[in-house]
């Protein structure tokens, strides 16, 4: 750290001129008496509804598919509201997100690690459709089966949103498909899985109404029973295209691990709470940062470039320092391979 200090690329980037940059534990406090404040949470979280204000506005869709998830992260030690979680097995926070289906992060919430993962999801989401009611014509919610609760049909319903919502098996609606179960008779395509996709009407004792249920069937090659799955959804698509839409959710998971794996989300090591939750909101931050180069400037590859990819060929570059009266400057070599990439972003 004491040489992070005085590294010319780093201050020059933070904008501390011929000045030292901080030290731990200016870093230290920054996080625990500026950031991890009801002040600093709440400017934090200004700062990244303004991100995604900017990364809306260049959306040509009309349609904004919301994902829905939540992760452990692991704590070891007595850090504020650190609880056991009896589905992960292991003391960890909980925390909730939510994505775009292009994989911006919107919205990040750290909770303890003993709350269900719809815990709040309803105003969670809320706030995110009444900034972008006016700018979408069409919201889709999508989430596993840990968000199937009543109160979430119920306010996506009364906001018309449309949702994808993985549903546990009962032992009613596998009574509803029993008539369904039997192998398909001919040849299994080259994938070696059959599919069939049933409709089913139903209602679950929490429910007010009955609900749209779409069962799908899959009978594997060399397994003697099939693999079930249910969808609860309000959408009148065919049965067809509301598995496809369920399905594009998956992606939502990559993302997290991303964050986590690579922006260190789940460094909550703080002893408070509050600075904590600052840390994982600074981290959604540069995810976001990340992947706005990622989604606008990075056209034309023919691989989705990981965040890793970007950390490493356009911020860990290596470039020779030098400072010449009021001025700095960056010399990366001419036959650097990645140049274009700095001219696309800067140019």
């Amino acid at each position: 750290m004491i040489h992070l200090r005085i590294d010319p690329a780093l201050r020059l980037g933070i904008g501390k001129g011929d000045e030292a940059g901080a030290g731990q534990s200016r870093l230290s406090r920054l996080e625990n008496e500026v950031l991890g404040t009801e002040d600093g949470l709440k400017a934090l979280e200004n700062a990244l509804t303004r991100s995604n204000d900017a990364l809306m506005k260049r959306k040509k869709e009309q349609r904004l598919i919301l994902d829905v998830d939540s992760t452990e992260d692991p704590a070891h030690g007595k850090q504020e509201h650190v609880a056991f979680n009896g589905h992960f097995g292991k003391n960890c926070f909980h925390p909730l997100f939510a994505f775009t289906s292009d994989g911006d992060c919107l919205r990040a919430k750290l909770r303890p690690g003993n709350v269900h993962s719809a815990d709040g999801v309803v105003s969670f989401h809320d706030l995110i459709v009444k900034r972008y009611r006016a700018r979408f014509v069409l919201f889709w919610l999508r989430g596993d089966a840990a968000f199937a609760r009543p109160e979430v049909y119920e306010y996506c319903e009364g906001e018309r949103m449309t949702y994808f919502i993985r549903l546990p098996a009962n032992a009613v609606l596998n009574r509803l498909i029993d008539p369904y179960l039997t192998r398909p008779v001919g040849r299994p395509p080259k994938s070696g899985i059959q599919i069939r996709l049933v409709y089913l009407r139903y209602q679950a004792q929490t429910w007010d109404r009955e609900r749209r249920v779409v069962a799908k069937i899959e009978w594997h090659d060399g397994e003697l029973f099939p693999r079930i799955g249910f969808t609860v959804t309000n959408s009148k698509l065919r049965a067809g295209k509301v598995g496809k839409g369920y399905n594009g959710r998956g992606d939502v998971e990559n993302r997290i691990k991303e964050g986590k794996n690579t922006l260190r989300w789940d460094k909550t090591s703080c002893r408070r709470f509050a600075a904590n939750e600052a840390g994982l909101l600074t981290g959604v931050l540069a995810y976001n940062l990340l992947h706005m180069l990622r989604q606008f400037y990075l056209v034309g590859e023919g691989v989705k470039r990981s965040m890793e990819w970007l950390i490493k060929r356009l911020i860990k570059v290596g470039a020779k320092i030098a400072h010449q009266g009021r001025r700095w400057y960056v010399h990366v070599a001419s036959a650097f391979p990645l140049a274009r990439y700095y001219q696309t972003v800067f140019g």
